[in-house]
């Protein structure tokens, strides 16, 4: 796969390299069951036509450059995790459109011509509610509008687990209240972050992209594995962590050593030592 990073303007010889492809878009924060079926349609789209299938993602989140509403400054998957599983979900090319000013001002028309056309797509695929230009003023219907009948659009539908919409907002919401164990439900994996890990006995220290999004305070059941091994052991999460650090205790096994590789999966919660409540979580109904 290969990954283009784009800057605003666009850069010409971007546009020239282009090659003509089915262009699927979104800011796909982890990448879950929702954005999986519109990568997948536009996959199955861009083999059926014998087109590139490419992914037009940004970098940062707009929201924090518009600064309107919340603000999103950590991610479910980090660009480098999310260039990864777009790779294993069969992508030949990732525009990585930088987001500024500058691009959060570009009016729904021009982005079209100069971001869509201008990179040869011949089919977008997008989410139901996905919205682009100065203002979010552009979304699927005038995104068919503003294709000129240039390129076909195709529109995925929402997609819903236990009645409720599969959005990385959930994903969030679940990890803010600790529910880390129904995550799979909408992510179709456990939540898991990458990094390295130096052992000292049971005792281990895992570090990590400090762009990850944590769970909310408090003691989780985690699994380590490098692919190899895999073991278990208990991970706090204090309210003044440590940026992109963690210390683990295995249940079991004893670690020496450094590890260049690991996954770490948050299994589920066992207890929250911050709250007065215990543990706060029955204010949060996911569906089930």
């Amino acid at each position: 796969m290969k990954t283009i990073k784009v800057d605003y303007p666009i850069q010409k010889r971007v546009q020239q390299n282009s090659e003509d492809c089915v262009i699927a878009l979104g800011f796909f924060d982890g990448v879950h069951l929702g954005h999986q079926e519109i990568i997948k349609t536009a996959k199955q789209i861009a083999d059926r036509k014998s087109l590139k299938m490419a992914v037009m993602t940004f970098f940062p989140h707009p929201s924090s450059v518009i600064k309107k509403g919340e603000q999103i400054n950590k991610y479910l998957t980090p660009l480098s995790n999310k260039a990864d599983t777009f790779e294993q979900l069969g992508v030949d090319i990732l525009y990585v459109v930088e987001f500024n000013e500058n691009v959060a001002k570009i009016p729904h028309d021009e982005f079209v011509e100069d971001y869509l056309c201008g990179l040869k797509c011949k089919h977008a695929v997008a989410g139901f509610d996905y919205t682009y230009g100065f203002k979010g003023k552009g979304d699927m219907k005038q995104l068919a509008i503003d294709s000129k009948n240039r390129f076909q659009v195709t529109t995925v539908a929402k997609f819903a687990r236990h009645e409720q919409k599969v959005s990385s907002s959930l994903l969030r919401s679940l990890l803010s209240t600790g529910r880390v164990e129904h995550i799979q439900d909408y992510l179709g994996k456990r939540y898991e972050m990458t990094g390295t890990m130096t052992g000292k006995g049971n005792q281990v220290e895992f570090h990590f992209d400090p762009d990850y999004t944590l769970p909310c305070p408090g003691s989780y059941e985690v699994t380590i594995s490098d692919g190899f091994f895999k073991t278990k052991g208990i991970c706090k999460v204090s309210s003044i962590q440590s940026q992109g650090q963690l210390s683990v205790r295995l249940f079991y096994d004893s670690i020496i050593g450094t590890y260049d590789f690991i996954e770490m999966q948050w299994n589920n919660f066992i207890a929250d030592f911050e709250m007065e409540a215990f543990h706060a979580q029955n204010d949060y109904d996911v569906g089930h």
